[in-house]
C-alpha cells in the first residue's frame, strides 16, 4: 500500500492528471441518465393514477353514495 505525503504533488502527477475519484468526467451521463428516470417516474404514475381515476369513473358513484359506507356507531 502506498502512502502519499504530499497531495499536491501526488494529483499533479502524470499517473493521476487530477483524478481525485473513480469515473471523473461521466457526471454529464449520470445526470441524463438520472433526468430519464425521473421522468420516466412521473409518466409511470400518472399512466396509474388515470387508471386507477378511470376504473372509479366506470362506476359512476352518485353524490349520496357516501352515506351508505357511514356506520350508525
Amino acid at each position: 500500500m502506498a502512502t502519499v505525503s504530499n497531495w499536491i504533488d501526488h494529483l499533479s502527477a502524470k499517473e493521476v492528471a487530477g483524478a481525485v475519484y473513480p469515473g471523473v468526467g461521466s457526471e454529464g451521463i449520470l445526470v441524463l441518465i438520472a433526468f430519464v428516470l425521473w421522468i420516466g417516474w412521473h409518466v409511470i404514475s400518472a399512466k396509474q393514477e388515470n387508471d386507477k381515476l378511470e376504473k372509479l369513473a366506470r362506476k359512476r358513484h352518485g353524490a349520496n353514495d357516501w352515506k351508505s359506507n357511514v356506520t350508525d356507531g
